[in-house]
């Protein structure tokens, strides 16, 4: 039985974990929430933006409908270039690591 609290089975909760900084961690985190939150409000966003814009009586005049579909066309156009801009940055990126890697090429000893 260990006598010492860092050997025992509870005090490794307490303890940092090996793998992962606590920065990278919380980086990792808040880039997730926030393409969670990104994601989230271009899908719901315009509909209640278009709220907004209808008014309580039907009689008076509604912009409603021109709002949603602008809206829904920004949404469109935010998601692309969201994607274009992932997958530019991806291939970007690949090529740079695949210029910087050392190469490891045939050695020639004499």
């Amino acid at each position: 039985m260990p006598t010492d609290l860092s050997e025992s089975a509870g005090a490794s909760a307490s303890a940092p974990r090996a793998g992962i900084s606590p920065g990278k961690r919380l980086a990792l985190e808040l880039s997730v929430g926030a393409l969670l939150g990104f994601s989230g409000w271009s899908f719901a966003g315009p509909t209640v933006i278009s709220w907004w814009y209808e008014p309580p009586s039907k009689d008076a005049f509604s912009c409603a409908g021109s709002v949603r579909m602008a809206l829904g066309e920004f949404v469109k156009m935010q998601l692309g270039s969201a994607l274009v801009g992932a997958l530019g940055l991806a291939l970007v990126l690949f090529v740079i690591r695949r210029a910087f890697r050392p190469k490891s090429g045939p050695t020639t000893s004499a």
